[in-house]
């Protein structure tokens, strides 16, 4: 901590957030846990190696997904039956984790996520993401080898934002720990170097990792911190097919999108507002949300300062923008 006229630099409440977090014996955990199984195969390695972190890590919304945690547990312990777990250590394959809570009279095993708003849409729509059902079924797998019955997963996910819960049950599904099972051994069996880096390394994920530094480093400096990908395989070529099929992906799937809900209109139930969901027979349902949304017209508004012989107010941004052209053919 720097310090100016001998008075010690200013700390946030972020700042004091993030240093309690790093305290905890889970947040110093070296090893590879449950709960990083099915994400990241480049930080899964890193873990598996051995690795020292070379940035501290977390996030304020973690925090608070600590917070609620740590009262959820608390009460639990005051309040828990006979046989009943609280964050209780499991390890299954090698791999070690904490459990939320096991419920000995019901069977359940009970895991919380705390997630956006946003973000738990999705959940509703598409279902836990892998990780999850990896993460739960292995500390079932756990449980059973202890010679506990769990008889459902239930994952209580907590929107940090409005509060809202929204409720996932399932039965334990060996499949999901074979398949976990599975992208461990091919993890372990690949060369560091050659693991894939999964995500964005501007998007939350990356910036919060404890090894960002020793992933992303090694780019060409001033340019996108993926350009490491090129300093590691060379192959303008190749990278451009990828991007060129990437596009030609993408407009395909747009048009067979766009193609399915022209059709699917037609039975739409609604001319306003969020309908009832409508059962088609497929393996969920169709809502169809009406919004109007409000923006500005800004033809008219250059238009009027026009008028008083101004220029409208502007700010500079820089865009990067790569597109294909034809190759000229060689003059003769």
């Amino acid at each position: 901590m720097t310090a100016v006229n001998d008075r010690p630099a200013e700390r946030t409440t972020a700042d004091l957030l993030l240093e309690w977090d790093r305290q905890r014996p889970r947040s110093r955990q070296r090893e590879l846990g449950w709960s990083e199984v099915g994400g990241c195969r480049k930080r899964a390695g890193f873990r598996l190696a051995g690795t020292e972190p070379t940035n501290p890590g977390g996030s304020v919304q973690a925090v608070l997904g600590t917070a609620i945690h740590e009262a959820v547990q608390q009460r639990l312990v005051e309040s828990a039956a006979p046989g009943d777990l609280v964050e209780h250590p499991v390890e299954f394959a090698g791999i070690p984790g904490h459990l939320d809570r096991y419920e000995a009279g019901s069977g359940d095993l009970v895991d919380v996520k705390t997630t956006s708003s946003r973000w738990l849409e999705h959940i509703k729509e598409h279902g836990p993401d892998r990780g999850h059902l990896w993460q739960t079924n292995g500390y079932a797998a756990a449980l059973t080898k202890q010679g506990h019955v769990v008889r459902r997963i239930v994952i209580d996910y907590i929107a940090r934002d409005t509060g809202e819960l929204y409720r996932w049950t399932g039965k334990p599904d060996v499949m999901h720990v074979r398949e976990a099972l599975n992208w461990l051994k091919l993890v372990r069996e690949t060369p560091l170097e050659m693991l894939n880096r999964d995500y964005d390394p501007y998007g939350p994920f990356c910036g919060h990792c404890p090894f960002y530094d020793a992933c992303w480093s090694g780019g060409v400096p001033d340019r996108d911190a993926r350009s490491v990908l090129f300093v590691e395989h060379p192959d303008a070529a190749e990278w451009a097919r990828k991007l060129d099929q990437a596009r030609a992906d993408e407009k395909d799937a747009k048009a067979r999108a766009a193609e399915a809900v022209g059709a699917l209109d037609a039975i739409r139930p609604n001319t306003f507002g969020k309908s009832e969901p409508v059962h088609v027979g497929y393996e969920k349902a169709l809502v169809w949300t009406i919004t109007t949304t409000e923006r500005l017209d800004a033809d008219q508004v250059r238009a009027e300062y026009r008028k008083v012989g101004a220029e409208p107010p502007t700010k500079t941004s820089d865009t990067k923008k790569l597109t294909f052209v034809p190759i000229p053919e060689p003059e003769r």
